[in-house]
């Protein structure tokens, strides 16, 4: 674990952040036209209320466990959310905020579901999802944005 000056989850896009970091991957479905986005317009698509692609079609985000690092990170730090108000907040957003228990459900769901992106852990990914390139770059590699050390 590692605290204190770590960027998590879409913290780069904001400001650096204290909490448990974990590398963690932007996913979308295979067939999806687009294979990278640049952090302004993923800090877009992720705080609309009716996200878009740069095309124009509807995205739905979907998330991991709330209480999961990068699920919380999200819902705290972009949408702006408390961990009091997550409930209320995920059900109010039910149209475009898709939340499932586990990696793999969003894996399952990703890749089954036109349009739509997802946040998982980087060693969660599997051959039925496509990881964006955040500015250039891809998990794991120097520089990736949700890189989380």
């Amino acid at each position: 674990m590692k605290m204190l000056g770590t960027l998590c989850l879409l913290g780069a896009l904001l400001a650096p952040a204290t909490c448990l970091a974990r590398d963690v991957a932007v996913i979308t479905q295979k067939d999806n036209a687009f294979s990278a986005i640049n952090s302004a317009d993923l800090q877009k698509l992720l705080k609309t209320d009716a996200p878009k692609w740069p095309d124009g079609s509807k995205v739905v985000v979907i998330l991991g466990d709330p209480g999961s690092v990068e699920s919380r990170f999200l819902l705290e730090k972009v949408f702006k959310v408390a961990p009091s108000e997550m409930t209320a907040f995920l059900e109010g957003h039910k149209d475009t905020i898709l939340v499932l228990r586990s990696d793999d459900l969003v894996l399952k769901a990703v890749a089954g579901r036109p349009g739509s992106i997802g946040v998982v852990n980087v060693y969660s990914i599997n051959s039925a999802v496509k990881v964006l390139r955040v500015d250039g770059k891809l998990p794991l590699e120097q520089g990736y944005l949700l890189h989380g050390n």
